[in-house]
């Protein structure tokens, strides 16, 4: 499975990723930095699983664009089956208006590879951002799972 880890001291297995924004006169930029972790392929021993972190730091138009960015950079070299999958549309909902900063957020993320294949993720947290990651991830998970011939996220690459 795919590990995300930010610089908030985040425990083994825990999505979390930093994100900060600027703004200039012309334009604002956002920068995200993960750090992911994916299971090494170029190993010959066949019997032990062994893992990669990389860290990558990117920058996009906005905190969201800046993490899918970030995690492409992270993920593609290691699948290379993401380089064709597309985030086509993004959206936000706050669930309950009356609790002002702290209301839950519903994120939806749409993904699209190729012109016929579209598939779309749902995460809710009280941290847009947070959701926000967990729906990007769970987007390239599905990819991987769902249109790749080897995936070793499926429970039967692991079967001995």
């Amino acid at each position: 499975a795919l590990e995300l880890q930010g610089n908030g001291g985040s425990k083994a297995g825990e999505k979390s990723a930093s994100s900060e924004s600027s703004s200039s006169s012309s334009s604002s930029t956002s920068r995200a930095t993960v750090k992911v972790r994916t299971v090494a392929f170029d190993n010959d021993d066949d019997t032990d699983l062994y893992y990669r972190d990389t860290l990558e730091v990117s920058d996009g138009s906005g905190p969201v664009d800046a993490l899918a960015n970030a995690l492409m950079r992270a993920l593609v070299p290691t699948y290379p089956q993401l380089k064709d999958v597309e985030l086509v549309d993004y959206k936000v909902r706050i669930l309950d208006p009356t609790a002002a900063t702290g209301a839950a957020t519903r994120v939806m993320i749409e993904f699209r590879l190729g012109k016929t294949t579209s598939w779309t993720t749902v995460s809710v947290d009280r941290n847009v951002i947070s959701a926000s990651l967990n729906a990007l991830v769970d987007g390239l998970e599905y990819a991987l799972v769902e249109h790749t011939s080897c995936c070793m996220l499926c429970d039967d690459a692991y079967d001995v």
